[in-house]
């Protein structure tokens, strides 16, 4: 009977301090965690001010070039990062699905298509903890753009097509002032010490405001684009 009580025991301390052990590994990953979020929130704004500033240019067939590199450079090409249901859908896109939706992007569709500057802001970057050791950053941000003819637009999440925004084919050539607003989310973890993109995503409700506005004319702003 004692040697059943002494193996209870030991049973039981040992639990004890299992149960224990874990829950310090648990307040100590969390604290680690916590003291990543400056640096994750940095990443999260570089990455998208990379991608963003990586429009601009007259050659666009060199800007779906660069735009890829930079794609290639700050996302993680995992295998089954996306579920059946998120790549049928279209709100969520991992690196392989971005790369994909760029390339099918018309390059020039006036054959003078240009982005004269790009400047991108995030707002916002809310970080929880996403799995053992990765981050979801939900992020809210704006871009302002010069632009002549209408070239897409690329960001994280996706890509804006300026020529179906404005429709009225007459203005296609004008120079314009486009602000794009909005928010997503991105999954981040860490590679080679660098903070970088799993997948990203929108809800339906995410997605972006676009606002044109037309300098040389006496029309003011629009966005032919959105009802």
């Amino acid at each position: 009977m004692k040697l059943r009580l002494d193996r209870v025991n030991r049973g039981v301390v040992l639990g004890i301090l299992l149960g224990a052990g874990t829950a310090v590994y648990v307040i100590v990953q969390n604290i680690m965690f916590k003291s990543n979020i400056p640096e994750i929130q940095e990443r999260a704004e570089e990455i998208g001010r990379t991608i963003a500033e990586a429009n601009i240019g007259d050659n666009r067939e060199g800007v779906k070039r660069m735009l890829a590199s930079r794609i290639q450079d700050n996302f993680i090409n995992k295998a089954y990062s996306l579920t059946v249901d998120e790549a049928e859908n279209g709100l969520v896109m991992n690196k392989s699905a971005l790369l994909l939706d760029l390339e099918s992007s018309t390059a020039d569709n006036t054959g003078n298509d240009r982005v004269n500057s790009a400047e991108y802001k995030q707002l916002k970057a809310s970080v929880s903890k996403w799995g053992i050791d990765g981050a979801d950053v939900r992020v809210t941000y704006t871009m302002n753009c010069d632009i002549d003819g209408v070239p897409f637009l690329q960001l994280p999440a996706y890509n804006i097509g300026t020529a179906w925004e404005v429709r009225d084919k007459s203005k296609w050539d004008c120079n314009k002032q486009i602000t794009v607003s909005g928010s997503y989310n991105m999954i981040m973890q860490k590679e080679d010490g660098d903070w970088k993109v799993v997948k990203v995503s929108i809800s339906e409700d995410d997605y972006p405001n676009v606002d044109i506005q037309y300098p040389d004319q006496n029309d003011g702003g629009e966005a032919d684009g959105q009802e």
